[in-house]
């Protein structure tokens, strides 16, 4: 190639760069242009405003007066007024909607709304913005659901559906067996899957609720009665009562029919208490001599006493488990020390365990008037039971007097007689035909009950009888050391 052909073929190459850069540039310029008018053709149909005009929320036109947040909060107050109907057996209970957990999502709700025409493409905007001036966009309610305030209501409705089961048991007297009941209570969890399968809608009036309910099987039922050997007796115990003595008699028998037939599987814990009831006029029970304090008084079920006591001892000679036992403020007439067991409901009671693999039933019964007996029945002994008892020591009595105003002149009677207090160590030695020695201890306090008299407003208390033996004076007129004072026993 000579130089006057290579200047002409590096001329040409300029020429054709600047050709192409040319285009570019007018291309550019075009763009631009093109991008000015398209500008100006669609800016007059995009909002100017954060919230669309004409756009629904819910399917309810927005107000002009009122920020959209707080609109919906109004909703939130009025939806969470409808209510729900919570149903369990024939109770049915309007509940509102925010007690059980259901509110207007306000802040997703808002942040939905004020999302329309202003997020995404222009096309989409420029749709969503000329959809909501032709009233035909609308943003749906958001929900959520409080769990916790759905719980902590579900709660209230424990007491009421509860159930306590009952143990299958034996009518001694008719040779019957009766089946057990299962008892129920609240299935929260199931309860609270339920009330969200409802959902927040309101369409569907009335809108309902069931509690569910989880079955509690009774710790004894029929089948564990099939096995049961009652011409066998593991131990039992007698004590006496005054069958004159009507309302104390009433209630001891009404007691030990309550108490007859109770089935105790091996393992199991009974409590005298939940067996028996409370102690009222409306249950059979009469006024009758109970202790309150120091002093004997009348009370509704009093005697009751004598039928805990009578099954404590049986217990014990059986080689049950006492799990909880008091003894009286004073000792009993009708048994040993120590082998009482008071009992008041619901805070006071006697509790036994059978620590056997067979099954217990207690017969409770009055083989002859004036008699209680109680029996464990449903396998052999498999030991022989020791009981004695030591006193510690012993407190004297005071003498009480009492000015009772509706007595005469001159008039005065012994309302209670004293008896000295003691402190009382038991011994239960169980020898287990298999060899086995076990050793039980436990202790009774009994506290002096005072000597009462009432006497007539000025009646002179120095004619009164003598202090009698293991009394340490008049209350009222005792040192503090007097009171104080302990004595070992000599019994």
């Amino acid at each position: 190639m000579n130089e006057r052909t290579g200047h002409f073929l590096l001329a040409r190459s300029n020429m054709v760069l600047m050709g192409r850069k040319l285009q570019m540039a007018i291309a550019v310029a075009a763009g631009a242009m093109i991008g000015v008018v398209g500008t100006g053709a669609v800016l007059p149909h995009l909002p100017a405003a954060p919230l669309l005009e004409g756009l629904t929320v819910g399917g309810t036109a927005l107000p002009a007066d009122q920020p959209l947040a707080a609109w919906l909060r109004e909703r939130d107050r009025a939806y969470g007024e409808t209510t729900i109907d919570v149903v369990y057996d024939d109770e049915q209970v309007a509940v509102p909607r925010r007690e059980l957990g259901f509110h207007i999502d306000v802040r997703d709700t808002t942040l939905r709304a004020y999302g329309k025409g202003h997020r995404g493409s222009w096309s989409k905007r420029l749709a969503q913005t000329a959809k909501a001036r032709r009233g035909a966009l609308d943003v749906p309610l958001s929900y959520r659901f409080d769990d916790r305030a759905a719980r902590d209501h579900l709660k209230g409705y424990v007491p009421d559906v509860a159930r306590s089961p009952v143990n299958a048991r034996l009518d001694l007297a008719n040779r019957k067996k009766i089946a057990d009941t299962p008892g129920r209570a609240l299935d929260l969890n199931g309860t609270l899957a339920g009330v969200r399968r409802q959902g927040f809608g309101v369409a569907q009036q009335p809108d309902r609720v069931s509690l569910a309910m989880r079955l509690q099987p009774a710790p004894v039922t029929l089948a564990d009665l099939q096995s049961l050997d009652l011409s066998t007796v593991l131990s039992s115990y007698e004590t006496r009562f005054a069958v004159y003595k009507r309302g104390r008699s009433s209630n001891v028998l009404l007691a030990a029919k309550l108490l007859d037939g109770l089935v105790m599987r091996g393992g199991q814990l009974i409590s005298f208490n939940e067996r028996v009831g409370p102690r009222t006029r409306d249950r059979g029970f009469q006024l009758a001599p109970e202790i309150v304090g120091d002093e004997l008084t009348v009370g509704v079920g009093g005697g009751t006493c004598q039928v805990s006591s009578t099954l404590h001892a049986a217990a014990l000679y059986g080689g049950m488990d006492i799990s909880q036992r008091k003894s009286h403020s004073r000792p009993s007439s009708y048994t040993r020390l120590g082998l009482d067991a008071t009992v008041a409901y619901p805070v006071v009671d006697l509790k036994i365990r059978n620590p056997f693999p067979f099954t217990i039933v207690i017969h409770a019964h009055v083989p002859e008037p004036g008699k209680l007996r109680v029996e464990l029945l449903g396998g052999e002994a498999v030991s022989k039971v020791r009981y004695s008892y030591a006193i510690a020591k012993v407190e004297p009595f005071v003498r009480r007097i009492k000015v009772k105003p509706h007595l005469k002149d001159g008039r005065v009677f012994r309302k209670q007689k004293g008896t000295r207090g003691m402190d009382v160590f038991s011994f239960v030695t169980i020898s287990y035909t298999d060899g086995r020695v076990e050793k039980r201890r436990y202790f009774s306090g009994y506290r002096p009950t005072p000597e009462v008299f009432w006497v007539a407003p000025g009646y002179d208390a120095d004619k009164l009888p003598e202090l009698p033996s293991w009394s340490k004076g008049v209350e009222g007129r005792l040192s503090q050391t007097d009171n104080d004072d302990y004595y070992p026993s000599t019994l």
